[in-house]
């Protein structure tokens, strides 16, 4: 077996990383350079604190030494096997055939979705997948619009569509999950086109641009193997009988069979959770957070994180994650995107909620993150307590769609956001101007944010500002805008499933992903779909 090391450090001006790291892993080992068969890589991060003299980078490596040859071997070929398609990892069990010849249907092509259809795929079964948005080519013609002349299609948005929600983000994939297929994972984005970067970073990302071709490769690799897709298909009920789920119900009438049945909808299809609510499917109430986006220039969180580190080439877009309690509450940075945009994700007409996205070369002259409070079940209220009481388990999603109504009604109507000045915010002065320019499209308009979330999280927002700058001082600025509002960092509800993954009174029926209340992200969601497919597969095969 090879020696890890950690905490190897190169000067990130060094042109030749790999000579430089068999120097010091000999050095640390105490062995010839010519006893090293080889150095991997496992981990890379940046440290570039302002102590430093110079940025470094900080390694962790496994190190095979002469003897071991035959090891090595071995783990190049399995290492190369997972790069180019192959994943034994994956292979929870044999190759299954179907005990009735149903075909599973998979409910939406997020991340989710789209590594449930994998595990089916591995295992020689293909899926039938389906998506209320259309193929990423044609959706992609529809977000421009959007975001150019304020035109929204309810059905192909930046939540809605192949590659679900996740498509249009930084594709970031760090995770605080610690799972054995992460980095099986990461592997399968890498085999679909993302760079090997992607196996060694501390914070691993693809970007958004990126992430289309990803996408598509898996889709173009599914359909080889068998996987059929349907696009601009909505389901709108499920095809029970006798407790068992037999099919779905599509939005023109028609009906599928097909079973078992991941649904994988992602956390905006409000019309589908209200549908399965009403069918009898088991949800419960669930925590999450809401917000706004705060964007700085790039330039400033680059001096405040890096200080000269910033002159390296090498050295990225600076990020930075804050986090404090108010009040018992949590207030945080979320989903923070260097060198990114902030754009508008709303899901229905007349409503508008904002998130964000990077590119993979983060390039922007924008860093936005969104900042949020936690809200509980009983925050779920638009002007006094209980006064959503008659939505039941749904009034999460009832308390989303009013702020984001008011959000839409604040920016003008036209899907631009209503914005004001951090400082503004903080200390209650009127927003009459804003920054000279912003990522935003299709704009942004001047409008005191504090009517745009329930009093609250507004006391805490303001509060927790002023003791998170604390810890990086510059961020509080009147360079940075807020921009209304933050209301998806989560689903509000949770699906009820029981010890198999099913859905209880649902046989056949697997909620998965950060739709169903299980997953937050890329990574966990492909997970949470991989481990619902291997539970399909286990009930529902031979």
């Amino acid at each position: 077996m090879p020696k890890k090391l950690t905490g190897l450090t190169v000067a990130v001006d060094v042109a030749d990383v790999d000579a430089q790291l068999l120097r010091v892993s000999a050095d640390r080992l105490s062995v010839p350079e010519a006893d090293i068969l080889l150095v991997s890589k496992v981990k890379r991060s940046l440290d570039a604190r302002r102590r430093r003299v110079a940025p470094v980078w900080v390694f962790t490596v496994d190190v095979w030494l002469r003897g071991e040859e035959s090891a090595l071997a071995e783990w190049k070929r399995h290492h190369q096997q997972c790069l180019n398609g192959g994943f034994p990892a994956l292979m929870k069990s044999r190759r299954r055939t179907t005990r009735d010849g149903a075909t599973p249907l998979i409910i939406g092509a997020g991340p989710a979705g789209l590594f449930a259809a994998l595990t089916f795929s591995d295992h020689g079964v293909p899926a039938l997948v389906l998506d209320r948005g259309k193929i990423l080519d044609e959706r992609h013609l529809d977000v421009r619009r959007f975001r150019r002349h304020g035109v929204l299609n309810p059905e192909s948005n930046l939540c809605f569509g192949e590659g679900g929600a996740g498509a249009y983000s930084d594709g970031k994939l760090y995770t605080r999950k610690h799972h054995p297929l992460v980095r099986t994972v990461y592997e399968r984005l890498v085999a679909f086109g993302a760079t090997e970067d992607i196996l060694v970073q501390a914070h691993p990302h693809v970007g958004t641009n990126r992430l289309f071709g990803v996408m598509e490769a898996a889709r173009h690799h599914l359909i080889e193997r068998g996987t059929r897709f349907r696009f601009d298909t909505r389901m709108t009920e499920l095809w029970v009988d006798g407790g068992s789920v037999r099919g779905v119900r599509l939005a023109d009438g028609e009906i599928l069979a097909g079973r078992p049945v991941i649904l994988a909808v992602g956390h905006s299809a409000r019309d589908t959770y209200e549908a399965l609510f009403r069918q009898g499917v088991t949800m419960v109430q669930k925590p999450f957070a809401v917000g706004f986006r705060c964007e700085h220039p790039q330039a400033l969180i680059d001096e405040i994180q890096l200080g000269q580190a910033r002159r390296y080439a090498a050295v990225e877009a600076a990020e930075y994650f804050l986090a404090c309690t108010i009040g018992g509450r949590g207030v945080y940075s979320f989903c923070m995107c260097p060198g990114g945009y902030v754009i508008p994700t709303p899901a229905a007409i007349g409503h508008l909620n904002v998130n964000g996205m990077s590119n993979s070369n983060r390039g922007s002259k924008f860093a936005n993150a969104a900042l949020v409070v936690t809200v509980e079940p009983a925050d779920f209220y638009i002007d006094k307590p209980g006064d959503l009481g008659g939505y039941g388990v749904l009034s999460g999603l009832k308390f989303q769609s009013e702020w984001e109504k008011r959000a839409f009604i604040a920016g003008g109507g036209n899907y631009c956001a209503p914005a004001q000045r951090l400082t503004d915010f903080v200390e209650k002065r009127s927003a009459q101007n804003l920054p000279a320019a912003t990522s935003f499209k299709p704009g942004w308009t001047p409008h005191d944010l504090e009517g745009l979330l329930p009093p609250v999280v507004v006391e805490h927002l303001r509060k927790g500002i002023v003791e998170l700058s604390r810890s990086m001082p510059g961020y509080y600025t009147r360079e940075a805008a807020l921009l209304g509002v933050e209301t998806t960092t989560s689903s509000p509800v949770r699906m009820v499933r029981d010890e198999n993954r099913q859905a209880p009174g649902f046989a056949g029926l697997y909620p998965a992903g950060e739709g169903a209340g299980y997953a937050g992200g890329i990574v966990s969601s492909a997970i949470d779909g991989i481990e619902s497919a291997w539970a399909a597969l286990d009930a529902w095969f031979d």
